[in-house]
């Protein structure tokens, strides 16, 4: 295949990461849709894609608009890259694409679908997690499976820390399918049976509150699945007073009073 007709829709570090490899192989996207969030700056959480479409000087397109434009300009697309978005892609344009659309999940699907399943798992308690590889569906998570790879999660990890595994073994993953297309090898790809279609909407666990009616092991967990700096740190309350859990690191940055020996 000399030429790839793609569009790439995404963010955080993974999109950010795949992008940039698929700039340095001279292969751009028609056009590039940014997570709504991405002011194009850099935070310390992860690189921007904005701003490296803007160097690139790559169109920039917002979702509501894509489908319209491809089909206004009968553009024949070959693939979606849909990775570290924030955004659903409508179902017209998920078979629109001659390939599909890719995208890589924080699970071993089918558990975990949508969002925040990274922290669901180091709640829940589970040693294992995992990515995996799917073109998309017409239901969230619900698409054919390309593959997946196993993730450890240790008793330290927390979503910050776990995120970072995703994401290296997400861009690696990447990599390898981009060279299939690229080189027109079929891939292979099944669709879980017995697969419930039906998807409930996910918050953070407890909406994001400690409950201390749990164990000791749930408190735990439930505080290392809320750590993912630099977002807003896990917060409890005893009695009026709110406070908030750290990392050593952040304190570290700080001047604190050593306590009287």
């Amino acid at each position: 295949m000399k030429k790839l007709n793609y569009i790439f829709v995404g963010g955080k570090q993974l999109g950010y990461n795949c992008l940039s490899y698929l700039l340095k192989r001279k292969i751009k996207p028609l056009y590039v849709v940014c997570n709504k969030d991405d002011n194009g700056t850099d935070n310390s959480f992860n690189k921007s894609v904005s701003k490296l479409s803007k160097k690139n000087k790559l169109k920039k397109i917002e979702l509501k608009k894509l489908k319209k434009v491809l089909v206004k300009k009968k553009i024949n697309l070959d693939v979606i890259f849909c990775l570290g978005s924030t955004q659903i892609l409508p179902s017209e344009l998920v078979s629109y694409p001659r390939f599909g659309v890719l995208n890589i999940h924080p699970s071993l699907l089918p558990k975990y679908r949508g969002r925040y399943s990274l922290v669901h798992a180091i709640f829940n308690g589970e040693k294992l997690t995992g990515i995996t590889a799917h073109w998309l569906g017409k239901k969230i998570d619900s698409g054919r499976i390309i593959s997946k790879r196993k993730i450890k999660i240790l008793n330290h990890d927390t979503a910050e820390t776990l995120y970072k595994k995703f994401t290296n073994e997400s861009f690696k993953e990447f990599k390898k399918i981009f060279s299939k297309i690229l080189k027109k090898q079929k891939i292979f790809s099944y669709r879980l049976k017995g697969q419930n279609l039906k998807y409930k909407k996910k918050n953070f666990p407890n909406n994001g509150k400690i409950n201390w009616s749990w164990s000791g092991r749930k408190i735990y967990n439930f505080l290392r699945s809320m750590i993912h700096e630099p977002f807003p740190p896990p917060k409890i309350t005893i009695g009026t007073q709110s406070y908030y859990f750290v990392s050593k690191n952040l304190v570290s940055t700080h001047k604190l009073i050593n306590s009287p020996k």
